[in-house]
Formats: structure tokens, C-alpha cells, sequence
């Protein structure tokens, strides 16, 4: 596993945000801060930049960040529940124990980035191109990865069931840790991928299989 480059961020160096909203502006960019607690409002246009930011325990409440720039970011314990990063370049990113729910990766570029316990059912990671990307535990659930692109890309303990992988290559990845049911897959989308033993009768259905 190639060693995930981490989020550079600056020990003692930012500044804190001291209140507990703050109120994003089409000012096309916010850098270089700490955020705890704080619940982040306000639509934000399209191509905006965020660099070199803690997000401790914050919620996004109804912010769209379509075709955003985030670069040395680190999400703990955040809500960012239906948040829409459409088209967005992620690089250098850490989401540690967040709420992802329908969080929206479609067409979004991730690079260097980590998930790590979060709760994600029905994230979209549609047409998403992921290289050097690791999901560490966590539920996703009904999560949609058809048409990804996955390179040097890891999924260990992660709750899989009901996911969708239409279209999207799994050669080269192991799924031995995860946990599922039921995915949704065509038999090409599985050739080379890894699995536990536990896993084949959720998938002989796809090939046409059935077990008397």
C-alpha cells in the first residue's frame, strides 16, 4: 500500500475562528483556519478554494461547494450530510469519524485522501476519479460508485451492502474486509477483485449461479 500523503497543516500557525457560525461569502476563498464547532452557512459559488483548514465537530448547513478546490483539509467529527462537491479537486484531505450522508463525489478528482469511521450511506462517488484514496471502516450503504475510476485506491471494513459498482473497474481490489449482502455489479466490473469466501453467494447471483 503506498504510503497516503497527509494534509499539511501547520502546527500553531492558523488562526481560530472564535464564534459558532460563520457565514460563507462569494469571496472566492478561505484559508488558513481552525473551525470548532461552528456550523458553516451561506451558499458558496462555484470554484471556490479552501486550503490549509481544521474542521473540528462543524456542520455544513445548506452549502454547495460544486467544482471547489480543497487542499490540506482535515473533517473531524463534521455533519456533512448532503453536501454537494460535484466536479470538486480533493487533494490532501483526511474525513475522520463524519457524517457523509449523500454526500455528493460524482465527477469530483480525489487524491491523497483518507476516510476514515464515517458514516456515508448514499454517498456518490459517480464518474469520481480516485488515485492513492483509502476508506478505513465505516457504513456505506447504498453508496454509488458506478463509472469511478479506482487507482491505488483501498476499501478495508467498510459496510458495503447494497452498493453499486456498475461500470466501475474493481481489478486489483480488495474487498476481503468488507461486509455486504447484496451489491450491484455486471460480472466484468469484478474480474480481478478480491474477496472473502463469505462473499460468493451475494455474488453467484450476478453471474447467473444459483445454489440448490
Amino acid at each position: 500500500m503506498k504510503k497516503i500523503t497527509a494534509p499539511r497543516i501547520p502546527d500553531g500557525d492558523l488562526t481560530v475562528y472564535p464564534n459558532d457560525t460563520y457565514f460563507i461569502e462569494d469571496v472566492g476563498e478561505v484559508s488558513e483556519k481552525i473551525f470548532r464547532k461552528t456550523t458553516m452557512t451561506g451558499e458558496i459559488f462555484e470554484h471556490f478554494h479552501l486550503e490549509t483548514i481544521l474542521f473540528d465537530g462543524c456542520i455544513f448547513d445548506s452549502v454547495s461547494l460544486v467544482s471547489a478546490n480543497l487542499t490540506d483539509i482535515v473533517f473531524k467529527n463534521c455533519d456533512l450530510s448532503n453536501l454537494d462537491l460535484m466536479g470538486a479537486i480533493i487533494h490532501r484531505v483526511r474525513f475522520e469519524n463524519c457524517k457523509l450522508i449523500g454526500v455528493n463525489f460524482s465527477d469530483a478528482t480525489l487524491r491523497n485522501c483518507v476516510f476514515v469511521d464515517c458514516y456515508a450511506d448514499y454517498v456518490a462517488f459517480r464518474y469520481a476519479n480516485l488515485k492513492w484514496v483509502a476508506f478505513e471502516m465505516g457504513a456505506y450503504t447504498n453508496s454509488d460508485f458506478s463509472g469511478a475510476q479506482l487507482v491505488d485506491t483501498y476499501l478495508e471494513r467498510l459496510d458495503l451492502n447494497k452498493a453499486q459498482f456498475l461500470n466501475c473497474a474493481l481489478n486489483g481490489i480488495d474487498l476481503s474486509s468488507c461486509t455486504f449482502e447484496s451489491i450491484t455489479a455486471m460480472p466484468q466490473d469484478l474480474k480481478g477483485v478480491s474477496i472473502d469466501f463469505s462473499h460468493a453467494p451475494a455474488l453467484m447471483p450476478l453471474f447467473g449461479i444459483r445454489v440448490k
